[in-house]
């Protein structure tokens, strides 16, 4: 289910309705499309720039990062508007504050089409096993604080908060993987869904390769 604001365009509503996504309509706040653990804040380049100038847009996401674990800013429309700017460095400037600073995620569309082709990837979640066994990167060098976010950061659906919340938590990796379900459901942010698959993973007898074995063809053994 995707939980649209009702402040968003009718035509968003019905196109995803077309591409075959349930969608529920009400007052949301913060957040303009919830999915799941995701809250994605739409802006066109014009809004995000009017936000800037009244800050606005700093209070929206700090609400939107203390509610969700995952929020996204959505930047919708055509990027030459901001060279037409008054001020596009400010643009940028925020936009750099808000991935480099802040650590949220942004998405540029060009349209509500593609917007609506975003958001109907982002409830299939077909990008969340590619980013979770894909696209995991270790840098060579590691500050002790970020090998240790990096080993509970290999833990299902942990990222950089929830990381640091575990570790503040329990105090150390060895404390992080030695918790029990209860105690990991009263983590800000993880609940009983996280924890549980967390012990799963964490407890689960690794098979390894006599599980490899085990599931070959009889003919394939034999050959």
């Amino acid at each position: 289910m995707i939980v649209v604001d009702h402040r968003e365009p009718a035509d968003i509503v019905a196109r995803l309705e077309e591409l075959k996504v349930p969608v529920t309509v009400k007052q949301i706040y913060p957040g303009d499309y919830v999915i799941g653990e995701i809250a994605v804040e739409r802006k066109t380049i014009s809004d995000l720039f009017s936000s800037l100038v009244d800050h606005r847009i700093f209070e929206q996401l700090e609400r939107l990062r203390e509610t969700y674990p995952v929020p996204i800013v959505l930047v919708e429309g055509d990027l030459t508007e901001v060279a037409e700017l008054k001020n596009p460095r400010s643009f940028w400037g925020a936009i750099l504050a808000f991935t480099v600073r802040d650590h949220i995620p942004l998405i540029f569309t060009p349209d509500q089409e593609q917007t609506c082709q975003a958001l109907f990837t982002l409830h299939k979640g077909g990008w969340a096993e590619v980013a979770e066994f894909g696209l995991r990167h270790k840098p060579k060098i590691l500050t002790l604080d970020q090998r240790q976010q990096f080993l509970v950061q290999g833990l299902p659906s942990i990222g950089d908060t929830l990381s640091e919340n575990l570790l503040e938590r329990f105090g150390s990796v060895r404390g992080v993987f030695n918790a029990d379900e209860h105690a990991l459901a009263e983590v800000p942010k993880i609940g009983e869904k996280k924890a549980a698959e967390i012990v799963r993973v964490v407890t689960a007898k690794w098979e390894g390769r006599q599980k490899r074995l085990e599931d070959r063809p009889a003919d394939e053994e034999t050959s």
